[in-house]
């Protein structure tokens, strides 16, 4: 990365105004009064479904910052950012590098989109000092690759990139790629990563925030939303996770007083001894090797982390991970998610992936109970439905199908957020139809 990278970091509170994709859970919630905290779930998910129907509060503007390297464009990109976000920021703060041909082509060869590239020229450039790098082939590669949506081809990429020299840019970038991978524990190190390299990103704060919700982890999550709230106080979904953390603490109290352990949170691990220690390593042993595509040792040590603790539903999650990577494993993918669930009914992360593979596998009507309760317990959850609308449509169950396609708009709406239910619905459509 350029030195220039290295040395903005300050201007990570432009991506403040950026929303999460598959994290915006939910929409703010006004205010908790005492009696709130001690009302049950069932009432507290009413209130959250009337609270989603209120639009997301404006964040206030951030100050200028320094102009963008080529790097930088590339990674936070790749990190999530969308276009026309990008193309705002570009355009109030310009970009460290002459938009001559020497310059646009590393860029043209990432596939930058278009209206970006056309868009370069007409900024106000400050050219970086002479000497400064250029884009390492690595970040090109990546970017080729997330364009073509080969997350994993990207992920490699990255991550040999983030060795080579470690920077919070690419750790966000990566964060966001085992994300979509549906590799949360991942994206959670990734995102930690960020966070430690650049005490200030913002963004990386909000979607480790993101993460940590994902994972039921409440505590976690208030304590990334404070972090952010710290750097920018007007932050509306630092917020609205900070609202969000809230109701999952009373959740869990509630769910821990029921049933005398609390097995909702996949990070927070509950033993009294020293094996718990053991099964994290080999839990962390088995990350590492499946990021290295080694099957079976990832297998092994994923395994011995159960066998030391089999009440923690992450070890099995992350079980199921690899056998949905390593391939031809579908039953032993099956068999692992169930074993999350069974030991974490209500955490979001676990439900979508164990409801995503069901679908994949087109198993419709299990996967459509699935994505049923999901909904059930949090109706904002809008990764649910294309994968919902999917397996209605193909069952026969159009009319269903077109009110979940219908709410997937809305809730994308409600967000402010690109609607693609359009590409959805014609890509099933494609497939009834035939090539």
């Amino acid at each position: 990365m350029t030195q220039l990278l290295l040395s903005v970091r300050s201007r990570k509170l432009l991506l403040l105004g950026l929303f999460l994709h598959l994290f915006s859970f939910a929409a703010p919630i006004s205010a908790f009064a005492q009696e709130e905290e001690t009302q049950s779930v069932a009432d507290m998910a009413r209130a959250a479904r009337a609270s989603h129907a209120q639009p997301a509060t404006a964040i206030s503007t951030p100050e200028p910052h320094p102009p963008f390297s080529q790097t930088q464009l590339l990674a936070w990109l790749i990190a999530g950012v969308t276009p026309p976000d990008l193309l705002n920021q570009l355009k109030a703060d310009g970009i460290a590098f002459p938009a001559d041909a020497a310059h646009l082509n590393p860029l043209k060869e990432a596939q930058l989109p278009a209206a970006l590239l056309a868009a370069l020229p007409s900024l106000t450039s400050s050219p970086e000092p002479t000497g400064s790098a250029g884009v390492p082939q690595a970040l090109i590669y990546a970017s080729q690759a997330y364009v073509a949506k080969d997350f994993i081809a990207a992920r490699y990429a990255l991550e040999i990139l983030a060795e080579q020299a470690p920077d919070a840019d690419v750790y966000a970038a990566l964060g966001n790629l085992n994300f979509l991978s549906q590799d949360l524990p991942s994206a959670r190190s990734a995102f930690e990563h960020a966070v430690q390299l650049d005490p200030s990103f913002v963004y990386a704060h909000l979607r480790l925030a993101g993460v940590y919700y994902a994972f039921q982890d409440g505590a976690h999550a208030a304590a990334e939303a404070k972090a952010a709230l710290r750097l920018h106080p007007d932050n509306a979904q630092a917020r609205r996770y900070l609202a969000q953390s809230v109701t999952l603490q009373v959740q869990s109290a509630n769910s821990s007083q029921a049933s005398g352990n609390n097995v909702e949170d996949l990070s927070d691990l509950m033993a009294n001894d020293g094996s718990i220690q053991d099964a994290k390593d080999l839990d962390n042993r088995g990350i590492a090797f499946m990021q290295q595509q080694e099957w079976r040792k990832a297998e092994a040590a994923f395994r011995g982390a159960i066998d030391l603790n089999s009440k923690v539903a992450l070890f099995y999650y992350n079980l199921g991970n690899l056998y949905v990577q390593w391939g031809n494993h579908d039953a032993m993918a099956f068999d692992a998610y169930r074993q999350a669930k069974a030991l974490a009914p209500r955490n979001l992360a676990v439900r979508q992936t164990y409801a995503a593979h069901l679908c994949k596998q087109h198993v419709y009507n299990e996967a459509i109970n699935e994505f049923r309760e999901i909904l059930d317990m949090d109706p904002s959850w809008n990764a649910a439905r294309p994968c919902l609308y999917a397996a209605l449509f193909n069952t026969g169950r159009r009319e269903e199908a077109a009110q979940v396609l219908a709410d997937y708009r809305y809730w994308n709406q409600v967000r402010g957020l690109p609607d693609d239910s359009e590409e959805i619905e014609a890509t099933q459509g494609r497939k009834v139809a035939g090539p």
